[in-house]
């Protein structure tokens, strides 16, 4: 292997790097929303809707997240034509964000799901008796335990959309992947194990970065609980 290459190759790679991590945060922020919404309505069981969110959720698990990345990209411009509406300039960007919020959506929501039903029912009825809103008690009782409790999985979740945004470059766009895949043609081929080996280093360091900052919420949330106890 050669080290070389990899240290001259290192700064065309992160030039790229801003875009992956402009889809994977404002797909986080998507997908945590979603998962909130759907979880919420989940416990609800409300008819009708609890059974299609269901389906959501199985479906979306059960399938790759590829052929989402695929259907958003080349099926939403074909329903949007019709109505003359068009995605922009960014349509690959649009797309690809549309994808990981709907996929990692319904991944998250199952995390979220059974944590909030972890709380116990008596703290929900209290915050009733108190006169709270279901915002008001979600937001001040619900919420802040929960955190500890799904914090775990959804790292792992969240490291999973991280690393979906490596199929970014299936659609055209040029993110770290994308440009690996330019250095390699444009090297003829060669030095594949070099490139595909700084891209897995510049994901590893990522999601490291991500664990660390995991570690150190719930460390944070635990001296949380130790004082109040």
């Amino acid at each position: 292997m050669d080290f070389g290459f990899i240290i001259n190759i290192l700064p065309a790679l992160l030039k790229t790097l801003p875009l992956t991590l402009f889809v994977f945060v404002v797909a986080l922020v998507g997908s945590l929303l979603l998962a909130v919404i759907v979880a919420s309505l989940q416990v609800k069981k409300i008819p009708i809707v609890d059974p299609l969110l269901r389906i959501y959720t199985s479906f979306m698990r059960s399938t790759p997240g590829i052929i989402h990345l695929f259907v958003a990209y080349y099926g939403i411009p074909f329903i949007l034509r019709p109505f003359h509406i068009s995605l922009g300039t960014n349509s690959q960007v649009t797309a690809a964000i549309l994808a990981l919020v709907a996929y990692n959506g319904a991944f998250m929501a199952e995390i979220i799901r059974p944590a909030y039903l972890a709380v116990g029912q008596d703290q929900k009825e209290a915050a009733l008796s108190l006169g709270m809103t279901s915002w008001q008690r979600n937001w001040r009782i619900i919420f802040p335990q929960i955190i500890p409790i799904a914090l775990p999985s959804l790292t792992t979740a969240v490291i999973d959309l991280l690393k979906d945004t490596s199929l970014l470059f299936l659609i055209g766009l040029v993110d770290l992947m994308g440009q690996a895949e330019i250095i390699i043609a444009n090297n003829y081929g060669l030095y594949q194990v070099e490139v595909y080996f700084a891209i897995a280093l510049i994901y590893w360091a990522m999601s490291s970065l991500l664990i660390l900052i995991s570690k150190l919420l719930e460390n944070r949330y635990a001296m949380i609980w130790r004082r109040e106890d």
